[in-house]
């Protein structure tokens, strides 16, 4: 610890919230992972969410036992995020 804080856990970090499962968890850096699959061409139909769980876990602690429920999550959430960028209605 740094003060107050983490030095691991900067304040300014932005997170996400996600429903996974029945909770909502707030994931960091999910707008930067989703901007660079984005930005790699990489269409919802080009990557699968255990990939996204692995990047995601760079940035952010998933349990081993819910991640496919991380995976079945995420993927949603990049399905919404590429919609969103590509202007696609659903």
């Amino acid at each position: 610890m740094v003060g107050e804080y983490s030095c691991c856990a900067p304040r300014n970090v932005k997170r996400m919230l996600v429903a996974i499962g029945d909770a909502t968890i707030g994931i960091a850096k999910l707008d930067r992972v989703f901007g660079e699959l984005y930005n790699s061409k990489r269409s919802p139909d080009d990557v699968d969410g255990e990939e996204i769980v692995n990047l995601v876990s760079f940035y952010n602690y998933i349990p081993p036992d819910a991640v496919d429920v991380y995976a079945e999550a995420l993927m949603e959430e990049y399905r919404k995020f590429y919609r969103d960028k590509e202007d696609i209605t659903p």
